[in-house]
C-alpha cells in the first residue's frame, strides 16, 4: 500500500544508530522480563518523537487482553479507550481494511486517510482533540489464530504531523519488538534471571537451544533434548544445530551471526525460520541475541544465542516473504527470486519483470551472496525446501 505523499529513501544519522542500539537492546530485555516494557515504551516514544503509545496483546476472538502497556497516556484516558472502539476502527476505514494491513508495516494516520474523513467522531472531540494529538501511527506486530499484538503512537500537534524519520525509525524497530513479544509468549513467564535461567528453559514447552556462533549447542532444555533424543533431529555427529534442511540451518546461521554481531543488524532475521520436527510435523525457529543488554548479557556463559523452536500454528506467510525476511533482500530481489522459484530462466525472468537482463543478473548475484547458493537450480532447490505448509 502506498503513502500519500512522496518519500525520499531515509538513513538514520550516527545518534540515531546509537538511538536504535540502546532501543532494541530494552525490546531484546524485555522478552526475558515483561515487565520492562512499560519503560521500554517510555524510551521509544519519547526518542522517536511521540507524545504517548500503546502495546497491547489481545485473545482471539473474544478479545481479551493479555497485556496492556501505556505510556504518556493520562488515567482519565487510557480507561476510555474501550468506549471508542467503533469510532477507533472506522477512523483507520474500518475493520475490513484494518485486516488488510500487512503484520509489521507501520501505518501512519495522516497518510493513509484525509484528516476530513477522521476528524468528525466522538472519539476525535473527547479523547484526541483535548490531548492536542494531531497524527497517529499504528503496527500489527503479530497476528495469529490464538493473539494479536499491535503497538501505537501518537504526535502532539506542537511536533507537527508524523515524518519520515519517524517512519523509518520504527520500521526499523519493528522486527525485534516482533521477535521479544513471539519469544516472550513462548516463555510464558513473569522474568528470568540468571540464577534460575536453566531452570525456567525447563518448564518452557518449546524447544530452546542456546549456541554460540557457530551453532555449536551449548546447552539445551528439556523440550529441546527430547526432540533431539528420538532421532538425532537438530544436532549433527560433531554437535551443532541443525533445522532439518541446509536451507534453514544457512538461515539459522546467518540469523545467529548477524545476533553475534549485535542486536540492531539482526533485522527480520530470525523470525519464523521454517523447519519441521523430528515427527516430520511443521515448526518455525526463532533466534534471541544474548551477547547484549542489560538483562541477556549474563544469562547463559558461552551462549551467544538461544533458538526457540515451536510448532508451527500461526497464519501461514508467502514463500517470497518467509526467504525475503529471513535472507534480508530487497523487494527486486525477492520478484527475482519468485520467478527463478517458478522455473524461469533469467531471461524469462527479465522479460516477466520488464527489466534488462543485465539487472536481472545483477539481482541474481546478489541473491546467490545473500543466499549461500551459487547456481540458479540451487535457488529452485532452496524454494522446494522451504514448501511445507506452515
Amino acid at each position: 500500500m502506498s503513502f500519500g505523499g512522496s518519500m525520499s529513501k531515509t538513513t538514520e544519522s550516527p545518534d540515531d544508530a546509537e538511538l536504535l542500539s540502546r532501543l532494541i537492546g530494552l525490546v531484546y530485555d524485555c522478552a526475558l522480563d515483561p515487565s520492562g516494557w512499560e519503560r521500554t515504551l517510555d524510551e521509544i516514544r519519547r526518542d522517536l518523537g511521540f507524545c504517548n503509545g500503546m502495546l497491547t496483546i489481545w485473545t482471539a476472538p473474544k478479545g481479551q487482553p493479555l497485556l496492556n502497556v501505556t505510556s504518556g497516556i493520562p488515567e482519565e484516558y487510557a480507561r476510555r479507550i474501550p468506549d471508542h472502539g467503533a469510532d477507533i476502527i472506522a477512523q483507520w476505514g474500518g475493520a475490513e481494511r484494518i485486516a488488510g494491513f500487512a503484520v509489521g508495516e507501520p501505518k501512519v494516520l495522516s497518510w493513509e486517510r484525509p484528516r476530513s474523513e477522521w476528524v468528525d467522531t466522538a472519539y476525535y472531540r473527547d479523547w484526541i482533540e483535548p490531548q492536542g494529538i494531531v497524527d497517529l501511527m499504528a503496527v500489527a506486530i503479530t497476528r495469529d489464530k490464538d493473539t494479536t499484538c499491535s503497538v501505537g503512537f501518537a504526535r502532539h500537534r506542537s511536533e507537527g504531523a508524523i515524518g519520515a524519520r519517524q517512519l523509518h525509525l520504527a520500521r526499523l524497530l519493528v522486527p525485534h519488538i516482533q521477535r521479544a513479544v513471539t519469544i516472550s509468549r513462548l516463555l510464558d513467564v513473569k522474568s528470568i534471571a540468571a540464577a534460575n535461567f536453566s531452570a525456567a528453559l525447563d518448564a518452557v514447552a518449546a524447544g530452546v537451544v542456546l549456541v554460540d556462533s557457530t551453532l555449536c549447542i551449548v546447552s539445551a532444555n528439556k523440550a529441546a533434548r527430547a526432540m533431539m533424543a528420538g532421532d538425532g533431529a537438530m544436532i549433527d555427529r560433531r554437535g551443532f544445530l541443525t533445522l532439518g534442511g541446509t536451507a534453514a540451518t544457512t538461515a539459522l546461521r546467518q540469523a545467529v551471526g548477524q545476533a553475534n554481531a549485535g542486536d540492531v543488524a539482526l533485522d527480520r532475521r530470525g523470525i519464523g525460520i521454517p523447519t519441521t520436527r523430528s515427527d516430520g510435523s511443521p515448526a518455525v525457529a526463532h533466534v534471541l541475541p544474548l551477547r547484549h543488554g542489560e538483562l541477556r548479557s549474563g544469562l547463559a556463559t558461552g551462549a551467544d544465542a538461544a533458538v526457540f523452536v515451536a510448532p508451527a500454528d500461526g497464519m501461514p506467510m508467502p514463500q517470497g516473504e518467509t526467504i525475503a525476511a529471513l535472507f534480508d533482500l530487497t523487494p527486486a530481489e525477492t520478484r527475482v527470486y519468485t520467478a527463478i522459484a517458478d522455473g524461469r530462466t533469467l531471461g524469462e525472468t527479465a522479460k516477466t519483470l520488464g527489466i534488462s537482463l543485465a539487472t536481472a543478473k545483477t539481482h541474481l548475484l546478489r541473491l546467490f551472496a545473500k543466499t549461500g547458493t551459487r547456481r540458479q537450480a540451487e535457488l529452485v532447490r532452496l524454494a522446494g525446501s522451504f514448501a511445507a505448509p506452515l
